[in-house]
């Protein structure tokens, strides 16, 4: 390996930026502080609803854990392209400047664990919807834990063999040194494209799943309608993250082929741009279409399947309705349907706003028969629904810092409280005790009275 004095000119320091460089870079810097602030607010929020729902309810939820490993994923990824204003700041690319060093490794393991993680919220999705599956919690945590060994251990093998100088300049940020063909491309760049490839696959056949069962009649006609808007939703995931990981994935592919086929600057620039864009596009993505799953107040239970998706673009229809239908005395309701045909003459159709109809019939003289038929459907929750409870329960509470922090101190503070109730339960039982002491003694005393009075006379 070179040492730094040694490097060539396409991995030494670049002393100036180009003129021209200034704005692309910016807007990596700006696209990478907003992934950056985006990516760390949500987690923050999944941190302490995650702790909020283990102290009240004693369990948390798979989904949500799995975008908290993904929201950490897409913060070293932003952060390593944040750094660019570094260089920004010096007019230059410095590799003997520690920031050389934090850039490179944060590309790796930012790049690679996005990666990561997108496919197994794939897979999770795929075995919750389609297989209805999950893994237990012992093996779920492991699992966790070995991918980000996995992820980890695979960025650190280049640092192992050439732990002084593995980090150089690579157009207009640091990586790993363009000679090293084999180390991008078995510790990054093999990797990459197995789990876009793996994540295209996996949302494919969901999507391919959801039309067969569709078409087949396996959901009702309103519980297909929803489905179909979620299955044109599976394909929104991988085409986010492909559209955002191929562009660099590709260029330094074609990198590696020769100088001749390297890609300029500003397409490097463009590249880092889309792809620092993960984290920022992940938030909105994830924020919209499983809100359920990450802002409720209670943990949402893992056997959710489908019902947890909320596609906003899509319709909403009429869930709730009635019908009033009025027939002629002579007629039931096996023939109903043949009379509306027959009976022409004097029928009147009035139609709801919910698709609801009463329907008149003018036969006969005198005597008409009403007849009321009321429908009843029942369906799983959607997650409008389950924001609706949500907020009705969020208003029966305090809503200031105070009246939460009492609350949580009057639901905490089980020794004071249930020792004043006991006392009062005590007080309460022993005056009622001797007021009845008191009205059986005075019984006792009124019936020997009386008792006495009566041998008197007696004698």
């Amino acid at each position: 390996m070179h040492s730094f004095k040694t490097l060539d000119p396409d991995s030494a320091t670049l002393p100036n930026l180009a003129p021209y460089l200034h704005p692309w870079l910016r807007a990596v810097v700006v696209l990478g502080f907003l992934s950056f602030l985006s990516s760390l607010t949500l987690l923050l929020i999944l941190a302490f609803k995650l702790i909020q729902w283990q102290l009240k309810s004693r369990r948390t939820n798979q989904f949500v854990i799995l975008i908290f490993n993904l929201l950490w994923a897409d913060i070293q990824q932003s952060l390593a392209f944040l750094l660019n204003i570094e260089w920004l700041r010096l007019d230059s690319v410095v590799v003997e400047n520690p920031v050389c060093f934090a850039q490179g490794w944060l590309v790796s393991t930012g790049d690679l664990g996005s990666g990561v993680w997108c496919f197994v919220i794939g897979l999770h999705t795929f075995f919750s919807v389609v297989m209805d599956y999950r893994l237990q919690p012992r093996a779920f945590f492991i699992t966790i834990v070995a991918l980000w060994t996995f992820v980890y251990g695979i960025s650190a093998i280049p640092i192992g063999m050439h732990p002084r100088d593995i980090y150089v300049r690579s157009g207009v940020w640091c990586w790993i040194h363009q000679d090293l063909t084999d180390l991008r491309l078995w510790t990054h760049y093999i990797w990459i494209f197995v789990f876009e490839f793996g994540t295209v696959l996996i949302y494919a056949v969901i999507y391919a799943i959801l039309i067969k069962r569709i078409r087949s009649g396996y959901y009702t006609t309103m519980e297909a309608k929803r489905v179909k808007a979620i299955s044109n939703l599976m394909v929104v995931y991988p085409i986010v993250y492909v559209i955002c990981t191929i562009p660099l994935a590709s260029a330094r592919m074609a990198a590696m082929r020769g100088s001749a086929h390297a890609p300029s600057l500003s397409r490097l620039c463009l590249a880092g741009a889309m792809i620092t864009s993960n984290g920022w596009l992940d938030v909105l993505l994830y924020t919209f279409t499983r809100r359920i799953m990450i802002f409720s107040d209670e943990p949402p239970p893992d056997d959710n399947g489908i019902e947890t998706f909320s596609a906003f673009w899509a319709e909403k229809s009429e869930r709730f309705g009635a019908a009033c239908i009025i027939s002629s005395s002579g007629h039931t309701n096996a023939d109903s349907s043949n009379s509306r045909r027959k009976l022409s003459k004097g029928l009147v159709s009035m139609s709801s706003e919910n698709d609801s109809a009463m329907d008149l019939y003018g036969q006969g003289h005198n005597d008409i028969k009403l007849v009321t038929t009321t429908h009843v459907v029942s369906e799983p929750a959607r997650p409008e629904d389950y924001e609706a409870m949500a907020a009705e329960l969020r208003k029966s509470r305090p809503r200031t810092p105070v009246g939460r922090w009492i609350e949580g101190v009057l639901v905490r503070d089980d020794g004071g409280l249930k020792k004043k109730e006991k006392k009062e339960k005590k007080e309460k039982k022993e005056k009622k005790e001797k007021k009845e002491k008191k009205e059986k003694k005075e019984k006792k005393e009124k019936k020997e009275k009386k008792e006495k009075k009566e041998k008197k006379e007696c004698w």
